[in-house]
Protein backbone atom coordinates (compact mmCIF):
# COMPACT_ATOMS: atom_id res chain seq x y z
CA UNK A 1 0.00 0.00 0.00
CA UNK A 2 1.39 3.58 -1.20
CA UNK A 3 1.92 6.46 1.49
CA UNK A 4 -1.04 8.34 2.57
CA UNK A 5 -0.62 11.97 0.86
CA UNK A 6 -0.54 13.25 4.49
CA UNK A 7 2.50 11.26 5.85
CA UNK A 8 4.49 12.11 2.42
CA UNK A 9 3.61 15.95 3.58
CA UNK A 10 4.54 14.82 7.24
CA UNK A 11 8.19 13.50 5.73
CA UNK A 12 9.07 16.30 3.41
CA UNK A 13 8.97 19.05 6.32
CA UNK A 14 12.23 19.60 8.48
CA UNK A 15 10.46 19.77 11.68
CA UNK A 16 13.30 20.52 13.93
CA UNK A 17 13.54 24.31 12.07
CA UNK A 18 9.96 24.99 13.70
CA UNK A 19 9.72 26.52 16.58
CA UNK A 20 7.14 25.23 18.89
CA UNK A 21 5.84 25.30 22.57
CA UNK A 22 8.36 23.29 24.86
CA UNK A 23 11.83 21.53 23.15
CA UNK A 24 11.26 18.62 21.21
CA UNK A 25 9.71 19.53 17.43
CA UNK A 26 10.50 15.38 17.43
CA UNK A 27 7.17 15.31 18.78
CA UNK A 28 4.86 16.71 16.15
CA UNK A 29 5.54 14.65 13.46
CA UNK A 30 4.73 11.50 15.57
CA UNK A 31 1.45 13.25 17.15
CA UNK A 32 0.51 13.68 13.06
CA UNK A 33 1.01 10.62 11.99
CA UNK A 34 -0.72 9.23 15.41
CA UNK A 35 -3.58 11.50 14.55
CA UNK A 36 -4.15 10.76 11.02
CA UNK A 37 -3.71 6.85 11.83
CA UNK A 38 -6.77 7.04 14.88
CA UNK A 39 -8.80 4.61 15.20
CA UNK A 40 -10.46 5.28 18.16
CA UNK A 41 -11.43 8.45 20.13
CA UNK A 42 -8.97 8.09 22.71
CA UNK A 43 -5.78 7.49 20.14
CA UNK A 44 -7.44 10.60 18.26
CA UNK A 45 -7.48 12.92 21.69
CA UNK A 46 -4.33 11.97 22.48
CA UNK A 47 -2.67 12.84 19.23
CA UNK A 48 -4.44 15.96 19.33
CA UNK A 49 -3.37 17.03 22.68
CA UNK A 50 0.08 16.49 21.78
CA UNK A 51 -0.02 19.29 18.84
CA UNK A 52 -2.68 21.24 20.48
CA UNK A 53 -0.38 23.22 23.14
CA UNK A 54 2.69 22.70 21.28
CA UNK A 55 1.87 24.28 17.54
CA UNK A 56 -0.71 26.33 18.72
CA UNK A 57 -1.72 27.67 22.18
CA UNK A 58 -4.61 29.50 22.93
CA UNK A 59 -4.53 31.18 19.81
CA UNK A 60 -0.98 31.54 19.82
CA UNK A 61 0.47 30.18 16.97
CA UNK A 62 4.35 28.62 16.84
CA UNK A 63 6.19 28.53 13.62
CA UNK A 64 5.79 24.66 13.30
CA UNK A 65 1.56 25.76 12.66
CA UNK A 66 2.54 26.89 9.37
CA UNK A 67 3.51 23.74 7.92
CA UNK A 68 1.36 21.78 9.68
CA UNK A 69 -1.70 23.41 7.75
CA UNK A 70 -0.93 21.03 4.52
CA UNK A 71 -0.83 18.20 6.59
CA UNK A 72 -3.99 18.54 8.41
CA UNK A 73 -5.48 19.34 4.78
CA UNK A 74 -4.07 16.56 2.74
CA UNK A 75 -5.60 14.16 6.17
CA UNK A 76 -8.71 15.59 4.80
CA UNK A 77 -8.18 13.35 1.29
CA UNK A 78 -7.87 10.36 3.71
CA UNK A 79 -10.22 7.43 4.39
CA UNK A 80 -10.03 8.86 8.28
CA UNK A 81 -11.66 7.51 11.40
CA UNK A 82 -14.76 10.28 12.26
CA UNK A 83 -13.16 10.97 15.36
CA UNK A 84 -10.01 11.41 13.85
CA UNK A 85 -11.19 13.84 11.12
CA UNK A 86 -12.83 15.51 13.43
CA UNK A 87 -9.82 16.53 15.40
CA UNK A 88 -8.01 17.22 12.12
CA UNK A 89 -10.52 19.61 11.02
CA UNK A 90 -10.84 20.96 15.06
CA UNK A 91 -6.86 21.45 14.62
CA UNK A 92 -7.42 23.28 11.67
CA UNK A 93 -9.53 25.92 13.18
CA UNK A 94 -7.05 26.05 16.18
CA UNK A 95 -4.28 27.16 13.51
CA UNK A 96 -6.58 29.15 11.12
CA UNK A 97 -8.20 31.59 14.48
CA UNK A 98 -4.76 32.37 15.42
CA UNK A 99 -2.09 34.89 15.42
CA UNK A 100 1.89 34.53 15.94
CA UNK A 101 3.07 34.04 19.74
CA UNK A 102 5.28 36.68 21.19
CA UNK A 103 8.50 34.76 20.59
CA UNK A 104 6.91 33.99 17.07
CA UNK A 105 6.54 38.14 16.38
CA UNK A 106 9.70 38.58 17.99
CA UNK A 107 11.51 36.38 15.18
CA UNK A 108 10.21 38.48 12.61
CA UNK A 109 6.67 36.06 12.08
CA UNK A 110 4.28 38.79 12.71
CA UNK A 111 2.31 37.55 9.77
CA UNK A 112 2.34 33.90 10.71
CA UNK A 113 -1.60 34.21 11.26
CA UNK A 114 -2.14 35.33 7.92
CA UNK A 115 0.07 32.81 6.12
CA UNK A 116 -1.35 30.10 8.16
CA UNK A 117 -4.67 30.72 6.50
CA UNK A 118 -3.22 31.82 2.81
CA UNK A 119 -1.98 27.71 3.30
CA UNK A 120 -5.56 26.41 4.49
CA UNK A 121 -7.36 28.42 1.84
CA UNK A 122 -5.09 26.18 -0.91
CA UNK A 123 -7.18 23.39 0.12
CA UNK A 124 -10.67 25.36 0.47
CA UNK A 125 -12.94 22.94 -1.21
CA UNK A 126 -11.82 19.92 1.17
CA UNK A 127 -13.34 22.13 3.68
CA UNK A 128 -16.38 23.39 1.92
CA UNK A 129 -16.63 19.04 1.62
CA UNK A 130 -16.75 18.95 5.43
CA UNK A 131 -20.38 20.85 5.29
CA UNK A 132 -22.20 18.12 4.67
CA UNK A 133 -20.99 15.89 7.48
CA UNK A 134 -21.21 16.21 11.17
CA UNK A 135 -18.37 18.68 11.35
CA UNK A 136 -20.43 21.43 9.68
CA UNK A 137 -19.77 23.97 12.44
CA UNK A 138 -16.15 23.53 12.63
CA UNK A 139 -16.14 23.45 8.57
CA UNK A 140 -17.99 26.69 8.30
CA UNK A 141 -15.57 28.01 11.56
CA UNK A 142 -12.78 27.15 9.41
CA UNK A 143 -14.01 28.80 6.41
CA UNK A 144 -15.11 31.97 7.81
CA UNK A 145 -11.64 32.94 8.41
CA UNK A 146 -10.26 31.38 5.17
CA UNK A 147 -12.89 32.31 2.35
CA UNK A 148 -12.37 35.53 0.88
CA UNK A 149 -16.03 35.11 -1.02
CA UNK A 150 -18.48 35.18 1.60
CA UNK A 151 -21.20 35.16 -0.53
CA UNK A 152 -20.32 31.76 -2.30
CA UNK A 153 -19.81 30.64 1.86
CA UNK A 154 -23.46 32.02 2.30
CA UNK A 155 -24.60 30.04 -0.84
CA UNK A 156 -23.20 26.38 0.39
CA UNK A 157 -24.54 27.21 4.01
CA UNK A 158 -27.64 27.94 2.42
CA UNK A 159 -27.99 25.49 0.16
CA UNK A 160 -27.23 22.75 2.39
CA UNK A 161 -29.54 24.08 4.49
CA UNK A 162 -32.15 23.13 2.13
CA UNK A 163 -31.25 19.67 2.30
Amino acid sequence: MSKSLAVIEIERVDWASFPILGDRPEAVPESLRRLISAVTEDEAMDAYWGLENVVVVQGQLYGAALPTVPVLLAALLDDLSADARDLVLELLFQIVAGEADEEEAARGNVDLGDRCRAAARQGLWLVYRELGTRRRETAVAVLERIEDDKARLAAYCAGLRGK
